[in-house]
């Protein structure tokens, strides 16, 4: 079913459908729909992706029977699963966790700029159905846990959240995406840094092969404030990691990396994107990948700065190894520097393993596959070695085990 006769069949079961304003906006998202021919060539948004699984599909959503459950198990430890995008309201004198609501429009209405070149964003606000706010109050330092539970086969979950950590709080949020079945997830992570705020993100995604996933996040730092990313992708299926920050004020800063594991057939979209809007502030844009067998992913990675956002510091890499011929990836880093006064780079750098080092490490006795096997746990142990939780290291090496048991 294309996207408009989608949206007139349930737009009844869609957030803020009844509001004048959305409607008005989702007309205009639906004429872009209506009259873009999805050029997969020149479009970041559309790189390796089958339209017909995105873009011509049966829209269906569940409200969950059962009532998500949230625990605060330790004075600063809170664990949440939502089921189908849902979350339970919860409130103490740290968190406040609200599911979204009809009459949450302002919230939403401050982040429906259309994005004439990201088709998924625009897919997100046409057919919203599930979201949920999460604002860590003023000089808390707390940790959540979110397990993203899909119940059913076939589900589109269209879901939008809102973070907001106020002054002086920090928080770690440990995100996990383990699904086994048939269904899509689209996903969009707003996430607003008052001054002297931190916000450390993980991403672990390990979806089964017919699991889609797309995420995409905006976060935005005010003065004196971090937002750090981390995203592990294992998925079997589809996923898309698209992540944009804004630096709004001075001495704020981003660091969004990403290591992903690709197999079989399996494709991956990612791309960062990171504005300096003010001096002094910083950045840090990493992705690295191993691919095997067919599989192919792209990475897009831009640094802009702006004539404003002198003594800024910024940079881009993108590693890839390739063990095998049939893999493929395709990485583009790039600078807008409108500054003077700025330390930039990027780099890049894509191959097979190293042959030399295999070699070595077979003249020494090993087997090639125990050799590969260690280059590669080589090549990420930087990113390992940098999780401070012992739990999330020992999923990590787990999948990460469970990876290489198939590199031969």
């Amino acid at each position: 079913m294309n996207i408009l006769d989608n949206y007139q069949k349930n737009k009844k079961n869609i957030f803020f459908t009844e509001n004048k304003d959305v409607q008005n906006y989702r007309e205009k998202l639906l004429t872009i729909f209506e009259n873009d021919r999805f050029d997969r060539k020149n479009n970041e948004s559309l790189k390796n992706i089958n339209l017909k699984n995105f873009f011509d599909f049966k829209y269906k959503y569940l409200v969950p029977e059962e009532i998500s459950v949230i625990n605060n198990y330790q004075d600063d430890n809170y664990s949440i699963v939502s089921i189908n995008g849902q979350c339970s309201n919860f409130k103490d004198d740290k968190i406040e966790i609200t599911k979204i609501l009809d009459e949450d429009y302002n919230d939403f209405s401050k982040n429906n700029i259309i994005e004439k070149n990201d088709h998924f964003v625009n897919l997100n606000s046409l057919f919203l159905n599930s979201g949920f706010k999460i604002v860590i109050k003023k000089n808390n330092n707390i940790k959540i846990k979110i397990s993203n539970i899909v119940t059913d086969d076939a589900l589109t979950i269209f879901q939008k959240n809102n973070y907001f950590c106020e002054e002086g709080s920090s928080v770690s949020l440990i995100e996990e995406y383990e699904n086994k079945n048939n269904s899509t997830s689209n996903i969009l992570n707003v996430i607003k840094l008052e001054k002297n705020s931190k916000f450390n993100h993980f991403l672990i995604q390990d979806n089964s092969p017919n699991h889609n996933l797309i995420i995409t996040s905006h976060s935005s730092c005010k003065k004196a404030s971090t937002y750090n990313q981390k995203v592990y992708n294992f998925s079997e299926g589809y996923v898309r990691n698209f992540h944009y920050s804004k630096l709004l004020e001075t001495n704020s800063e981003a660091d969004l990396q990403g290591i992903f594991f690709l197999k079989d057939n399996n494709t991956s979209n990612n791309k960062t994107f990171v504005k300096h809007l003010a001096g002094e502030c910083k950045s840090n844009q990493v992705y690295k990948g191993i691919l095997n067998d067919r599989a192919k992913a792209t990475y897009f990675s831009n640094t802009h700065v702006d004539q404003v956002a002198q003594k800024t510091e910024g940079y881009q890499l993108s590693k890839g190894i390739l063990l095998s011929d049939n893999a493929s990836y395709f990485s583009k880093p790039e600078l807008k520097i409108y500054a003077d006064d700025v330390k930039c780079s990027h780099g890049s750098t894509i191959g097979p393993i190293d042959e030399n080092a295999i070699f070595y490490l077979r003249s020494r006795g090993m087997s090639k596959i125990a050799a590969t096997k260690m280059l590669i746990s080589s090549f990420i142990n930087e990113e390992l070695s940098s999780i401070d939780d012992e739990q999330m290291f020992q999923t990590i090496q787990k999948k990460l085990v469970r990876y290489l048991s198939k590199v031969k």
